[in-house]
């Protein structure tokens, strides 16, 4: 969640949903494995350092459990409360 609390600050307009959990001894080279495997799907070809990239959840599962193994949560949809709140969809909710 620390890396989630930081990506959050990278100017976008709603808190990141976390979509899965899991235990890594080198978060580093992790996150750098995903970079790479995902590259061509890279929204912002032109800034390397916004780190945004085309991929469903599953994807990213399926990539992460070869290189992290174990994952201890799953969760395919996201709940986007704010991203929901700001299209109207939970308006009746409140």
């Amino acid at each position: 969640m620390d890396r989630v609390n930081e990506l959050g600050d990278a100017s976008v307009p709603f808190r990141f949903d976390v979509h899965t959990m899991y235990f890594s001894t080198d978060a580093v080279s992790l996150e750098a494995a995903l970079h790479a495997h995902f590259a061509n799907r890279r929204l912002n070809k032109v800034n390397l350092r916004r780190e945004f990239f085309y991929a469903t959840p599953t994807e990213v599962l399926d990539v992460l459990k070869q290189h992290a193994g174990a994952v201890t949560e799953y969760t395919e949809t996201a709940e986007a409360e704010e991203f929901r709140l700001s299209r109207g969809e939970l308006a009746d909710a409140f």
